[in-house]
């Protein structure tokens, strides 16, 4: 597969100079930039499935289906000519809407306004199996395996209809040969019954796309417009981000860090002595990604500068990929390789903001409510301090905050856990380093407690040990000497 126009990819690299004598594990943020704009724009090499959950749940309530169907209606009317496409109703099984048999149809003036007719009689009944509904867009994507694949996959579910198992296996089936986005329907008051871990997967393996939790209906065909623009202007596909080392390194880990964070550690195979290519998927020319690479160093003596490695995009052309070097210096001086590239910190704030929310849950979930107030306090604080205000409105929705700068959280009584599946995708959505407005926010003090009087007993932290009950309800007491 080749791109219809344009240049290759290009890489940039940052990373700390120095290195500790006896060895340590290099942090490196690849970034990697769309091609150039394309001189003559061709829409014959593209491909758009668009996966419509059609289950019964869309129709609870029926302003769910008529905006999947509207929306989905938008995305046909901003399909530009010569696209092939198709529109397939997800339920139990995958069901062809439009076109009624299993093929693509090209996007003109006809086959869009026949389709749009099709949506108007797709109904709301069934399960929800989307493996399947993957496996059918794989397939129709196959009968053009000249043109970039892309699919929009809506649900308001989880995948209740079909075994863990099948849909692992049908999302291996689909890589390398399309990239999906999904979309996710909520309620208005954050209430979500789709399964993030699912949807999380499809997308990491797919195309490594955020998972966006859609909870305003109103703005769901505006939704599938963006991501059908970007769709369309893709013009490489099956890029691989080529990691190349001497024999003074090896890799330990590659993770994608914007816009999402997935881990592609797993994913990397063999493509020459000491080389491992590691799949990052379609791009058009206003696509930025970057790259959170772990190089394992070997010791060598104070002083030593050596190239320990090399980084390259591969894609499907005949041009030699252009590889830029990683260079170091070993040393002795601790304030040297003490050192954290600003790039590496910015994007290690982001993960660790969402471990910490990952473990506070699966604390709370498992009862363990003084750790997961903890991480999840923890987690608060984190999406503060990078900006992440709205985040720090949906983790609100399964404790009471009563310092996000300090961290300072209580975990509600009673939580609907359906009510944190929003939080569960959105923390892996992360901010571009060099972005305007990216710069963390400076760090608050947690606020010094006096100590306080509640069931009877001298209390110092920010709770009652006794009941739990928040700082602020008791009486102050002296300080003692």
């Amino acid at each position: 597969m080749r791109p219809a126009d344009g240049s290759p990819l290009a890489v940039t690299a940052h990373h700390r100079e120095f290195l500790p004598a006896d060895g340590a594990v290099l942090d490196v943020i690849a970034t990697v930039h769309g091609p150039e704009p394309a001189s003559n724009v061709r829409h014959d090499g593209l491909a758009e499935v668009i996966l419509l959950d059609t289950s019964g749940s869309m129709g609870a309530p029926q302003a769910k289906m008529r905006a999947a169907r509207q929306a989905s209606i938008a995305a046909i009317d901003a399909l530009p000519d010569g696209v092939a496409f198709a529109v397939v109703a997800g339920t139990g099984t995958a069901t062809m809407v439009f076109p009624t048999e299993v093929r693509l149809a090209v996007a003109d003036e006809r086959t869009r306004a026949a389709a749009r007719r099709a949506l108007k009689s797709v109904a709301p009944h069934g399960g929800t199996a989307i493996g399947t509904w993957l496996l059918l867009a794989r397939q129709l994507l196959a009968t053009r395996p000249d043109a970039i694949g892309h699919v929009i996959l809506l649900t308001d579910g989880r995948n209740e209809s079909q075994h863990p198992d099948d849909l692992r296996a049908a999302v291996q089936e689909c890589e390398g040969h399309l990239t999906v986005d999904c979309r996710a329907i909520g309620s208005a008051d954050g209430v979500h019954d789709w399964d993030a871990a699912e949807l999380l997967g499809i997308a990491e393996a797919l195309g490594a796309n955020p998972v966006v939790p859609v909870e305003d209906l109103a703005g769901l065909g505006d939704e599938f417009r963006t991501v059908l623009a970007r769709a369309m202007a893709r013009r490489v596909a099956n890029a691989r981000l080529r990691i190349r080392t001497t024999e003074l390194a090896r890799v330990r880990f590659v993770k994608q860090v914007h816009p999402a964070i997935a881990d592609l550690t797993g994913r990397g195979e063999s493509a020459g002595e000491l080389t491992t290519a590691y799949p990052i998927g379609a791009w058009s020319p206003q696509d930025h990604r970057d790259y959170h690479v772990g190089l394992e160093v070997d010791p060598l003596a104070a002083g030593t500068r050596r190239r320990i490695g090399w980084l390259s995009v591969d894609t499907d052309t005949d041009e030699a990929p252009v590889e830029v070097p990683l260079t170091v210096e070993w040393t002795d001086d601790v304030l040297s390789h003490s050192e954290i590239h600003p790039s590496v910190a910015f994007y290690t704030v982001q993960q660790d903001y969402a471990a910490a929310f990952h473990s506070g849950l699966a604390a709370a979930r498992e009862g363990r409510i003084a750790e997961a107030e903890e991480k999840l306090g923890q987690a608060v604080a984190l999406a503060h301090a990078t900006g992440k205000d709205t985040d720090v409105q949906r983790i609100a929705r399964i404790v009471d905050v009563h310092d996000a700068a300090a961290g300072l959280v209580r975990l509600k009584v009673g939580v609907d856990w359906r009510l944190a599946e929003s939080s569960r995708v959105v923390v892996h959505t992360t901010t571009r380093w060099g972005a305007a407005g990216a710069e963390p926010r400076p760090p608050t003090p947690a606020p010094r407690v006096a100590p306080w009087s509640h069931c009877g007993e001298r209390q110092t932290g920010a709770y009652c040990q006794g009941c739990g009950a928040a700082h602020g309800t008791g009486e102050a007491v002296p300080e003692r000497r």
